[in-house]
């Protein structure tokens, strides 16, 4: 016979009686069970120790010859409800909301540990101060507290402390988002060739003269300076430098010269003299023919 949902084993040891009970009278009504099949029904779901009790309770009388009121009767005289103690009012006021406990759940714990406390016409109120004050601090508490007690009812509370719980969980969850990346460009710095050239050695002054290339990964070219190729794919590399008449670099890269020398040269004309020099001071450097920039010297500056 197939029966509408199932029916635990009541283990006296281990369950409540009322709470099994009350599961028991629902079971057997859903399914339509007569009185005759009743018994039967709840002797089968009783375990080993429980069952012995159940002989011991019954005796001198055998389980089979009694009623299903019988059996229930034996049950309710045994596990009679017990009363009232300050021991069961005690941990009631003395309950608090445990870490990590959701608010329905705090609420529900809390009127299990009144089912003995006797409190009558109280206990909705004894409920309702036990539920905010059993708050830990925080804005379900801080809600609670601006409330008037006059006013407030057990199932009002419940429902504002849930609210504020939930605001307080969406704001750490927006606070705890990562921020958008933003995308970073490369930064491309530039700089005259003559601070290129303060970057190689001074010294040495043999065969391709240059220095080490520029610092980092801007490697410039051995044999003129510049940074668009390398040293062997540079036009300038069968020169001889007029500096020191190596071959191999050009003379503004050259080891042996003081100091750095930039791309581009500025020549200076005496117009003291008389007239306008139209030849270069350094007429002999093809770099200066190339790049060459003349201003007049004001008659008496040294």
């Amino acid at each position: 016979m197939n029966f509408l949902g199932t029916l635990s084993t009541f283990d006296h040891r281990n369950n409540e009686w009322q709470i099994y009970k009350g599961k028991l009278n629902q079971f057997l009504k859903i399914n339509n069970i007569v009185d005759k099949n009743k018994s039967g029904i709840l002797l089968c779901h009783l375990t080993e120790e429980t069952y012995r009790l159940m002989l011991n309770l019954a005796f001198p009388d055998e389980l089979g010859t009694l009623s299903f009121e019988d059996l229930v009767k034996l049950l309710d005289d045994h596990f009679k409800p017990r009363k009232c103690t300050f021991v069961d009012k005690a941990k009631f006021f003395g309950a608090s909301r445990e870490s990590g406990e959701t608010v329905g759940e705090w609420a529900a714990r809390l009127r299990g540990l009144a089912t003995y406390c006797d409190f009558g016409t109280a206990l909705e109120t004894n409920l309702r101060d036990r539920f905010v004050l059993g708050l830990s601090a925080g804005p379900e508490r801080d809600k609670l507290f601006e409330q008037n007690p006059s006013t407030l009812t057990l199932s009002r509370a419940i429902e504002m402390a849930e609210q504020a719980a939930y605001a307080k969980e969406a704001k750490a969850l927006i606070g705890s988002s990562e921020p958008l990346s933003i995308k970073e460009e490369p930064v491309f710095r530039a700089k005259f060739q003559g601070q290129a050239s303060r970057a190689r050695g001074a010294g040495g002054g043999g065969g391709g003269g240059a220095g080490a290339a520029a610092r980092g990964d801007m490697e410039l070219c051995e044999v003129c300076g510049m940074k668009n190729h390398s040293a062997t794919m540079c036009r300038y590399r069968s020169y001889k430098c007029q500096k020191c008449g190596v071959k191999g670099h050009l003379k503004k890269v050259c080891g042996n010269k003081k100091g750095a020398t930039r791309v581009y040269h500025a020549d200076y004309v005496d117009s003291s003299k008389g007239g306008r020099d139209d030849q270069p001071q350094d007429q002999d450097c093809d770099e200066c023919q190339n790049f060459n920039i003349r201003c007049s010297k004001l008659s008496g500056e040294e």
